[in-house]
């Protein structure tokens, strides 16, 4: 299958008291000191207050890293929005690596002094893309079985992936269930091996 136009993915903290206005000198300092080495990153917009929706904006050249609010759920979403690859298998493992990376960056941050935990064990996977992948039962079915394959490969064997019953007109989305996901530090190795083995 083709790389969509557009591949979020968004891991959720575990405390829900989320206090937005402490990641602004975060995100910043990201783009200034250049924290995220192999992307470019540009401007903070800040949207907190709207309610219930992405707070607050880390823009990047080829993605944005988000503080998302939305369904009282408050994560850090990653948006990929360029160089997706060829095909869902790359895209899907190149967006996944880069959140991944992003969650240990912010559990490890200097200011947030790991104040804040990201778990590992749920995700919400967004296909923004309605031309190549529609919200429709066709568009899901293949999207959701190289879902299983690319991430069960990585969360474990009981990782589940269930598509969200959302409205036609949004984005074709996936949560991602994995009881027995190790941490941050083990998927991101897992992925690089599995990477590897597959000669990337």
């Amino acid at each position: 299958m083709i790389a969509p136009q557009r591949l979020s993915l968004k891991f959720y903290f575990a405390d829900i008291s989320v206090d937005v206005e402490a990641f602004i000198p975060v995100f910043h300092r990201w783009i200034r000191e250049h924290v995220v080495s192999n992307e470019l990153l540009l401007d903070v917009a800040d949207y907190k207050h709207i309610l219930d929706g992405p707070a607050l904006f880390l823009i990047g050249h080829t993605a944005d890293y988000v503080i998302d609010m939305t369904d009282g759920k408050p994560g850090l979403q990653y948006v990929r929005k360029r160089e997706l690859g060829t095909d869902l298998s790359k895209a899907l493992e190149m967006t996944l690596s880069q959140a991944l990376n992003g969650v240990k960056l912010m559990e490890t941050d200097v200011e947030l002094r790991g104040k804040l935990k990201l778990g590992a064990d749920a995700a919400t996977i967004a296909f923004v893309d309605r031309l190549n992948y529609p919200n429709n039962d066709t568009g899901a079915e293949s999207a959701q079985a190289q879902l299983s394959d690319s991430l069960g490969a990585v969360f474990g064997v009981d990782a589940s992936i269930t598509r969200v019953d959302n409205d036609p007109r949004e984005p074709l989305t996936f949560e991602l269930h994995a009881p027995s996901a190790p941490d941050v530090d083990t998927l991101i190795n897992r992925l690089q091996a599995r990477k590897a083995l597959c000669g990337q």
